[in-house]
């Protein structure tokens, strides 16, 4: 399903490109206006895949943080999954439906295509570049999460193969955990409306949102710790990659206060960076 989106918002995006490129462009149209979105939000992606393609040190040293970070909780799996499952009765509830639904991606998608639309109507440019920017975070992110599920094959824990189980290059959604999709999804948008709103306690409310995400996605045994980490991690980064695209096509650094979730067993929390 989450994969059908993407492809369906890529394949829309590109129709769209194409069409608005043949069309006459002028000043203040909403032709215009429509094409410089698309035009940006291209050259937003080309920037994120010559970041990853150029493989600076900074950005190994980044996807080496991320994907440690990961295995180093794979220990741990099986453990949160017992005490995640031995607790789902007390913590079945609306709050927690609600964090799991935060993550699915047609939400998000339904969402920014209103949001875009609104800016697009109202003349408004924060918005658009607001809608814009997270949608691109999605693609991006979105990407590179069900490109890792297919290619590594990791079973998810219903399965109830354990978590050193994968079968690579597989379409089968049972051995599509690693990494978490709901978790991507959850951290782009926290990430992105972060950004936004930027105060400390949007920050606190946001980030934990998508924590709960997270551990909503272990309580329904459809993930492992390990999955959810390395797919907040995913989200999170793409939505800052994006979001500073343009100061970092400028050699600028981001050095604004950056809150990063951390999740480990039995302990959910948050590093303040400067």
């Amino acid at each position: 399903m989450r994969s059908s989106i993407i492809s369906t918002l890529i394949l829309g995006i590109a129709l769209l490109h194409s069409t608005v490129n043949a069309l006459p462009i002028q000043e203040n149209t909403i032709d215009s206006v429509l094409y410089s979105d698309i035009e940006l939000g291209f050259d937003d992606v080309k920037y994120i895949g010559q970041e990853i393609t150029s493989a600076t040190s900074e950005s190994l040293f980044s996807a080496g943080i991320m994907l440690g970070s990961s295995l180093a909780l794979m220990p741990y799996d099986e453990e949160m999954r017992t005490t995640a499952l031995r607790n789902k009765a007390a913590m079945d509830g609306t709050a927690l439906s609600i964090a799991n639904e935060y993550g699915n991606l047609l939400y998000p998608a339904i969402g920014m295509m209103v949001t875009y639309g609104y800016g697009l109507a109202f003349k408004d440019e924060s918005v658009r570049a607001f809608a814009r920017k997270t949608t691109t975070s999605l693609l991006i992110a979105g990407g590179i999460t069900t490109i890792l599920k297919s290619v590594l094959g990791r079973s998810r824990p219903f399965v109830n193969e354990g978590n050193g189980q994968f079968s690579p290059c597989t379409l089968d959604d049972s051995r599509l955990s690693f990494p978490s999709g709901h978790s991507t999804v959850a951290f782009v948008m926290s990430a992105s409306l972060s950004r936004v709103i930027d105060r400390w306690w949007a920050d606190i409310l946001l980030y934990g949102l998508a924590t709960g995400t997270a551990y909503a996605r272990i309580h329904n045994d459809r993930h492992w710790l390990s999955d959810t980490v390395l797919g907040a991690a995913i989200g999170y980064h793409a939505a800052q990659w994006v979001f500073d695209s343009e100061k970092n096509k400028g050699n600028g650094k981001n050095d604004a206060m950056a809150i990063i979730p951390i999740i480990q067993p039995y302990t959910i929390g948050m590093m303040i960076t400067f």
